[in-house]
């Protein structure tokens, strides 16, 4: 179920990024899903609690350190390292919707425990989600009730995704 509402809601969050860049203005990103994680993770814990799934934002922002320097590692791990991300944490697992700026795959689903995911231990080092991103949530969450509730299941159970 949670690979179901994950993938559903980047689907139907596609547009919606684009926009979103449109009203913060210049630059334009790489691609459209750049710098959305809080939304879409707050989105997509939404989403989930409407399917009756516990859910919680988890982020982590490293610290800028100098050579030598201990700091908190957290985010997601990368390539190039620990870089500043949001997901959501959900029954145990790790669900990410916007892993593939850093190039993961575009849906992710893996145990609450690996290690490319690490959640900031310091509140200073995590990220929120601010007044403007809630409202543009609730700008979109009546569509978003009404797209899923007009689609057949993508896992067996009751008509409807959610």
């Amino acid at each position: 179920m949670l690979l179901a509402v994950a993938t559903t809601a980047r689907t139907f969050l596609l547009p919606h990024w684009s926009r979103w860049h449109h009203l913060w203005g210049p630059p334009p990103p790489a691609i459209s899903y750049q710098w959305t994680c809080v939304r879409s993770s707050v989105f997509l814990v939404k989403a989930l609690h409407r399917c009756g799934i516990e859910a919680r934002l988890q982020s982590g922002q490293p610290p800028k350190k100098a050579p030598g320097v201990a700091g908190e590692d957290c985010g997601l791990f990368t390539a190039e390292g620990w870089v500043g991300h949001a997901w959501v944490e959900a029954s145990g697992f790790v669900v990410d919707i916007t892993a593939d700026q850093f190039g993961h795959a575009p849906v992710v689903v893996l145990p609450a425990a690996d290690t490319t995911y690490r959640p900031a231990q310091d509140e200073a080092y995590t990220l929120m989600a601010t007044k403007n991103g809630m409202a543009a949530i609730d700008e979109i969450w009546p569509s978003w009730c009404s797209y899923v509730d007009q689609r057949p299941p993508l896992m067996g159970g009751e008509p409807g995704l959610l």
